[in-house]
């Protein structure tokens, strides 16, 4: 496990690093690492004969757009609708180029090595998680398959495709089922918190679409909640599923799975007693 954890560990600093600009941290906030998505790519990567330098670069550029994505993304969910004072244009202005510079340390990172095939492949994933973005934030999702279709794409499209570049089924799988459950996981945690979540607002729409006017509000947050917690159930067990796939070579990815699905119960139950 020492291997996995120092690896994951340099790399998250390497690309922490890479994106570390001083004049726009003034503004907006540190770039979060996904530790998930980076363990998956690496476990990926472990499993294949590619240089270390190569593969180091992979990761690190794949991660880039995660984090170009997620900047993105804050502006929308930010400052959408917000006032056009100078400080908020600002800060929107900012935020987008924050994103752009992510994107442009990606296409930097694999343009050094010459690889633009590698390129194409994280572009077809980023037009499939934007498109799929457009569907949940439109709410227009009319059954929960579709629903869980959709988050998946959104949350596991850079390490599928990935894995499907380098023909790993297995790891398709595992990366998809993985990262919807620690969406899910996230979306009700903040949901009972704050009261929001875009998952918990499509699920409403296609559990309550019928006329429920008789029925108490109480009664229908119990409903969504409910179904909530099936689809967490189901992704766990397919989780679980997918990880017996993996080789017994990956043992340390392995153990790391079995870590995440104890966090995601523990999550699990602590949104319970909040709740």
């Amino acid at each position: 496990m020492l291997n996995i954890t120092n690896d994951i560990r340099q790399l998250k600093q390497t690309i922490e690093t890479k994106a570390h600009h001083p004049y726009l941290l003034k503004y907006i906030q540190k770039p979060f690492v996904d530790e998930n998505k980076l363990t998956l790519l690496w476990g990926l990567f472990n499993e294949l004969d590619v240089l270390n330098e190569e593969r180091d670069q992979y990761i690190k550029s794949t991660m880039l757009v995660q984090i170009a994505l997620d900047t993105h993304e804050i502006v929308s969910n930010t400052f959408e609708g917000a006032e056009e004072m100078p400080e908020v244009l600002k800060n929107r202005q900012l935020q987008v180029l924050a994103g752009d510079y992510y994107s442009g340390l990606y296409y930097q990172g694999l343009a050094s090595i010459g690889n633009i095939e590698m390129i194409r492949v994280l572009s077809s994933a980023i037009k499939n998680i934007n498109d799929n973005k457009i569907i949940l934030y439109q709410k227009s999702v009319r059954d929960i398959p579709t629903l869980l279709k959709t988050l998946k794409a959104i949350e596991a499209s850079l390490v599928y495709n990935m894995a499907e570049f380098y023909k790993r089924p297995d790891w398709m799988e595992l990366s998809g089922d993985l990262l919807l459950l620690n969406r899910l996981v996230a979306e009700k945690a903040n949901y009972l918190r704050t009261g929001q979540s875009v998952v918990i607002d499509n699920m409403k729409n296609i559990i309550l679409d019928k006329d429920q006017s008789e029925v108490h509000p109480s009664e229908k947050e119990e409903q969504v909640l409910m179904e909530m917690d099936k689809c967490l159930r189901e992704v766990k067990k397919a989780v679980m599923l997918s990880s017996q796939n993996l080789t017994k070579k990956n043992e340390e990815i392995l153990q790391r799975v079995s870590e995440i699905l104890k966090q995601t119960k523990d999550q699990a139950n602590s949104c319970v007693k909040e709740g």
